[in-house]
């Protein structure tokens, strides 16, 4: 079965998360997170154990951006080659499926805002729920620190 995300949803305006994280249980020193959450339009997954409509967000995490300043992205491409220890998901059909980021390319807009086009590949496999596919969008960002 195919989900068929790129006809069936669309990703609504996101957020980009800049935030400080440790945790002393597993040895993770205060860290600086950056996290990108794309909400996708209420969809119909075709999966009968999921609620209809579904309405469920992309969730993207990076942690080795401390190199460059956190509000300075414009420019930044965040895929996965580049980045390999970032993380990302979608949950549909109850089950958190990995995304591979092919390309996130970030540009400020004049407003502070900020564009975002990317490519990702979800990997409905692993967890059962259907084929891989990939997905392209297009949204719009609001970048918050705290």
């Amino acid at each position: 079965m195919k989900i068929d995300l790129q006809n069936k949803t669309k990703v609504e305006n996101g957020v980009i998360e800049s935030f400080w994280f440790e945790n002393s249980h597993i040895g993770l020193p205060k860290t600086r997170f950056h996290r990108l959450i794309l909400p996708l339009t209420a969809f119909d997954s075709g999966l009968d154990y999921d609620e209809q409509p579904t309405k469920t967000e992309i969730v993207l995490d990076w942690y080795k951006l401390v190199l460059i300043d956190p509000s300075v992205l414009d420019g930044l491409n965040l895929n996965h080659a580049t980045y390999p220890e970032a993380e990302g998901s979608v949950y549909i059909g109850c089950s958190h499926n990995w995304c591979d980021v092919k390309e996130l390319k970030i540009s400020k807009n004049q407003n502070g805002s900020y564009t975002v086009a990317g490519e990702i590949d979800i990997e409905f496999e692993n967890e059962g729920v259907g084929k891989n596919e990939t997905f392209t969008f297009q949204t719009y960002c609001e970048y918050f620190e705290t």
